[in-house]
């Protein structure tokens, strides 16, 4: 499941490109946009303090603000500013996109963590490692550089907003490379311990250049499941894979919803479901794996062509109203026709009614099922990976009894603080994105908890590029 390519995803969520980290902040100017960081994510985020005590963040905020006493770079701000907003324990509060040093790194021939591992139940399994290491895929990693597991974790994850450890070290997968260079910088060579067939044993691997980090293979890789397809697998089984719910060709967070870009996504999935009916298609798999969400406005079209009545996405759709949300929204508006305002405009209407601070219950039409409806069994197949506005999928799907949710329990939330907005820090311009709602998911439960399938499929370790998940859900339909 490593995924190498999502490194220039900028952590699977984010398109946002880092300002340049040669500017030097003076401390004076470091304080205030910490202190812009921190008041904008009290006044804006829906409940700063749900996962985080007062106390906690503030005592943190003063420890930081001490240390901010000479010029500062760009780079070290985005990591201080990151680490302190990863303290709020949720995934979608973060300063957003790479931290600009790591291209800097990468462009002077820089080295990286040699190995590529997944965590599992606690346990660090190696999955890649160089051509005659004497470190072999399925090996433990025990330690790194003296410190257990237990602590580097800690050490590493510190740089992840996350809700929980698992969600966390799901998302440290899949940008490992660049969350050890975070904590470990120009480290030439790294002491491992790892535990194995050849029992426990203490080796030292050098760091790898990129290019040859990239051509090691990796024993529990996975199927590539970036971009969208729509294919039928068997004379039965139709299969899409919708991609990212917003557009993937975008280069700035206003392009991630440009209607244009949302007609002709929606076309493609009409056209695919058009496919399957002429095909005689009576099961659907719904691939939803290592999918970060996005919008309804690409996910609601989809859900529409099985959906036996009218849907939405939540029970209920919480929001605070900010300066900052209402401005963040308003950009989104800029340049757009009346008529392709959409949710943004009917947010926009909803905040000028209602003063800062202020909590307010946003209420939408439920979608209605497509005319021509695709009425066969449907297959939702999610993963670790899945995130976010894919959750919402899942949950749509399971409350609704539209299909089964199969594979692997996410390590995301069914119920969530979402909807992002964002806002910019007055003098670095590093652009911080948060929630400002809570989603409640279809049934109504609010609990701080993962979606669960209904089907679990389990996959053995180091099984390569095989996709075994699909596989085994065909051979379940079949059977």
């Amino acid at each position: 499941m490593m995924l190498k390519s999502a490194l220039t995803a900028a952590a699977a969520a984010s398109i946002v490109i880092a300002p340049a980290s040669a500017q030097m902040l003076s401390a004076e100017q470091a304080r205030e946009d910490l202190q812009a960081l921190y008041q904008g994510l009290q006044e804006a985020h829906y409940d700063v303090y749900a996962s985080a005590s007062p106390a906690m963040l503030d005592d943190q905020f003063t420890r930081l603000m001490e240390t901010l006493d000479g010029p500062v770079s760009i780079n070290d701000l985005h990591r201080d500013f990151q680490r302190f907003t990863a303290l709020v324990r949720n995934g979608h509060a973060r300063v957003e996109g790479l931290n600009p040093g790591w291209s800097e790194h990468l462009e002077a021939g820089g080295r990286v963590f040699p190995l590529d591992f997944r965590i599992r139940n606690g346990a660090v399994i190696v999955t890649g490692a160089p051509e005659g290491s004497p470190v072999e895929p399925g090996d433990e990693i025990l330690a790194i550089n003296g410190e257990h597991n237990a602590v580097w974790l800690a050490r590493v994850t510190r740089n992840i907003s996350a809700e929980t450890p698992e969600l966390a070290y799901s998302m440290f997968e899949r940008i490992s490379p660049y969350l050890m260079w975070i904590e470990y910088a120009d480290t030439p060579a790294y002491r491992i311990e790892v535990n194995g067939p050849d029992g426990h044993r203490e080796v030292v691997l050098n760091a790898l250049d990129w290019a040859s980090y990239t051509d090691q293979p990796v024993a529990d890789a996975g199927p590539d499941l970036s971009g969208r397809h729509a294919e039928m697998l068997t004379e039965t089984i139709a299969y899409l894979r919708p991609g990212p719910f917003y557009n993937i060709d975008a280069t700035t967070t206003a392009e991630a919803f440009d209607p244009d870009a949302t007609r002709a996504y929606v076309g493609f999935i009409d056209a695919a479901f058009e496919d399957f009916l002429e095909a005689g298609a009576d099961h659907l798999i719904l691939d939803l794996r290592d999918n970060p969400g996005g919008d309804r406005s690409y996910s609601d079209p989809v859900l529409a062509w099985f959906a036996d009545e009218p849907f939405r996405f939540y029970s209920e759709f919480r929001m605070r109203v900010s300066e900052q949300t209402t401005a963040s929204n308003a950009a989104r508006l800029e340049g757009r026709r009346e008529e392709d305002y959409g949710i943004s405009g009917e947010f926009a209407e909803l905040f000028s009614r209602a003063p800062n601070g202020d909590i307010v219950l946003y209420e939408i039409d439920y979608t209605d099922p497509h005319p021509r409806r695709f009425d066969g069994e449907v297959y939702a197949l999610i993963n670790r990976a899945s995130y976010s506005n894919a959750v919402s999928v899942g949950t749509i799907i399971q409350d609704y009894g539209m299909g089964l949710v199969v594979g692997e329990a996410t390590t995301d939330m069914a119920s969530m603080f979402g909807a992002m907005e964002h806002f910019y820090l007055p003098h670095s311009g590093l652009q911080i994105g948060y929630p400002k709602a809570h989603i409640i998911r279809p049934n109504g439960d609010e609990r701080l908890h993962v979606l669960t399938p209904d089907i679990e499929i389990e996959v053995p370790p180091m099984s390569g590029t095989r996709d075994v998940r699909l596989e085994r859900l065909v051979a379940i339909i079949e059977g």
